[in-house]
């Protein structure tokens, strides 16, 4: 557990906390609720409405369920795409989900020589991502990002606007359900879209589908091991050649951001 938030740029956990439960999160029926629900015989960490009908088939949404289907996903043949000392990118061509859309998954290595303050623990290390406040103040790929729905304190439906990326992609909207969770020392993020049909999609910002975003955030004595996963229809075609020059600058960029928050 984080006591206490050590750098004077981030905000004190306690205080956080406190916006978190009851004041930032902008509530779309003024209700927060513990999910106990089963769907297909699992206690899932989601209530039933907030899952898609196209991955009722392939997930179910327990915290197990999630580490063994990460941990599963990890084990499948990604093909190597562009690997340097610090970043590997490699894509999956067909996965449940969506034949049609590829995942990228990218291994990332960050030194612990980095933080030129102190060096965080894990918990410290993934707080700014986790939590949208913070997340919105230094993450460029985001201009929107906001709590709609509280279902408990580590689970939650989120919009979110991108800016513009790649200067050819223009900005975009999702709502999504996210988790995360430690198990073992490890933290497990997971995030998919929820049924359109709760808000409507609008012309702009054109909607788009998380299949899945996911974060498998481990460490030793020297480095933060990061493994992401992401599978979105972004509505638009892209080349894959794109996707590999321009993915890893944007995941270095994400991960020098963050550093950049702890060493001011």
């Amino acid at each position: 557990m984080i006591t206490k938030m050590i750098y004077c740029c981030i905000p004190n956990k306690d205080e956080l906390e406190a916006d978190f439960q009851n004041k930032i999160i902008k509530e779309v029926d003024n209700m927060n609720y513990n999910n106990d629900e089963e769907v297909d015989g699992v206690l899932s960490l989601f209530p039933s409405i907030y899952i898609r009908e196209d991955e009722r088939k392939y997930l179910k949404f327990s915290k197990e369920y999630i580490i063994n289907y990460l941990s599963e996903l990890s084990q499948k043949n990604f093909i190597n795409k562009y690997e340097d000392k610090c970043l590997n990118l490699s894509i999956l061509n067909n996965n449940e989900l969506s034949n049609d859309i590829s995942v990228i998954r990218s291994e990332i290595v960050r030194k612990k020589s980095l933080f030129k303050k102190k060096i965080p623990t894990l918990e410290e290390f993934v707080y700014p991502i986790l939590i949208h406040e913070l997340r919105i103040k230094w993450d460029k790929n985001f201009k929107e990002f906001e709590l709609i729905r509280t279902i408990n304190k580590n689970t939650h439906i989120a919009r979110m606007v991108s800016t513009v990326q790649l200067t050819i992609i223009p900005e975009r909207e999702l709502y999504d359900k996210r988790t995360f969770f430690f198990d073992n020392g490890v933290l497990y993020y997971f995030s998919s879209s929820i049924p359109d049909h709760f808000y409507p999609p609008k012309i702009n910002p054109v909607r788009i589908c998380n299949y899945l975003g996911a974060l498998i955030i481990k460490e030793d004595n020297e480095n933060f091991y990061i493994d992401s996963f992401n599978q979105v229809d972004i509505k638009m075609e892209i080349p894959e050649a794109l996707i590999v020059m321009s993915f890893p600058w944007k995941m270095k960029e994400f991960f020098d951001s963050l550093i950049e928050l702890f060493n001011k």
